[in-house]
């Protein structure tokens, strides 16, 4: 069970304020008086004064601190128990480590220094004891501003988190919208430009790939809220043995594709390196599609002994078109997955105004062979 800030406040101020109350002297008449009360009463308002203030603890710590520091030095000049108001001082200054600005958490041990200084030689207790209350006292605000750094060492971190959380998210979204938005435009623009002898297929296909973009979102918005679900999304992940459909669904937007493999897996890929694997694949053709919309594709997936290359080719666009935008993020993505595995990326123009992508990806630290 945790308690909110102001009432963990409220229970210090109270606790510091019973463990003062004692020092007032509530029974004591001066020779020759029947009563006390302006006595009590000043004796009541120290006690109050070093106390109630820890309300405000985290709102205006210097100001805290100078009430339990006054009062302390005040108990010392008139001979009373220093005690409680020596903790009220140690927390003050927990505070202003914990809660303060650095500025005003500077000027304001500068003028408690001043005032230590000053009023120290008042303070029996000050005598009996030495430097040792100073010393607690700097230690406290060293205590409390390490926490400080904790905690801002804890917020870096969660938003750096809360940031890689949100990059992984839109790549995500990146690779499943982004391909099946890209083949719709080639149809709708295929069409548009040169109307097809049967429309209704057209529309047939834009159909489907509507669908398919649908689906894929549906499952990635199920992983997100995987947590909150009772059944787990079991869809399958997709791998490179789904590259034939893939290239076989750019091939029906109009885009003529080259698609061959060379040599062997070396072992068995992990489900992460296939994913990423076939995110590129599918990266490379869809920027194809995109930007250079019915030029020819030449995609090549080569297996090595100790890693997987991919090269992605299309030449130049047979008639300009308008840039498509997307802002680049799809190399982006691509870059992120080839450095996540340690692998490399060289991505370009070509000579003859086409665009050629070379991924090299790793896969000695990430296979399972199969005789294991």
């Amino acid at each position: 069970m945790r308690f909110s800030p102001r009432r963990v406040d409220a229970a210090l101020a109270a606790v510091l304020l019973m463990w003062s109350l004692p020092d007032v002297p509530w029974w004591w008449r001066p020779p020759g008086h029947a009563a006390a009360t302006p006595v009590v009463l000043g004796y009541l308002a120290l006690a109050l004064t070093q106390s109630v203030p820890f309300w405000w603890w985290r709102r205006v710590p210097p100001a805290v601190l100078g009430c339990a520091t006054g009062a302390f030095l005040l108990r010392g000049a008139l001979d009373r128990n220093q005690v409680a108001a020596g903790v009220a001082m140690l927390a003050a200054a927990y505070g202003v480590g914990a809660y303060g600005t650095r500025r005003r958490t500077a000027q304001l041990l500068g003028a408690l220094s001043l005032a230590v200084a000053g009023g120290i030689g008042l303070s029996d207790f000050s005598h009996r004891m030495g430097g040792v209350p100073w010393v607690l006292l700097g230690a406290a605000f060293l205590v409390g501003d390490a926490a400080t750094a904790r905690r801002h060492e804890a917020a870096t971190a969660a938003e750096a988190a809360h940031l890689a959380e949100r990059s992984r998210i839109a790549r995500e979204l990146h690779d499943v919208l982004a391909h099946q938005l890209a083949a719709i435009t080639v149809h709708a623009g295929t069409a548009r430009l040169a109307p097809p002898e049967d429309p209704g297929k057209v529309f047939a296909a834009v159909e489907h790939l509507g669908r398919e973009a649908l689906t894929e979102l549906s499952h990635l918005l199920g992983a997100l809220r995987r947590d909150q679900e009772t059944a787990p999304d079991r869809r399958p992940v997709p791998s490179l043995a789904e590259l034939d459909a893939l290239v076989d669904g750019i091939r029906a937007t109009g885009t003529p594709v080259r698609y061959r493999t060379a040599g062997d897996v070396p072992g068995q890929l992990t489900p992460g390196l296939e994913l990423s694997l076939f995110r590129i694949c599918q990266e490379a053709l869809t920027n194809a599609t995109r930007h250079a919309p019915g030029a020819p594709v030449h995609l090549t997936v080569a297996y090595r002994p100790d890693r997987v290359e991919v090269t992605a080719v299309n030449g130049s666009a047979p008639a300009p078109r308008p840039s498509p935008g997307g802002g680049g993020r799809g190399l982006l993505g691509i870059r992120e997955r080839v450095g996540l595995y340690g692998g490399h990326l060289h991505a370009g123009p070509t000579p003859g105004g086409g665009f050629r992508l070379f991924a090299s990806v790793p896969c000695t630290d990430v296979l399972t062979k199969a005789a294991s």
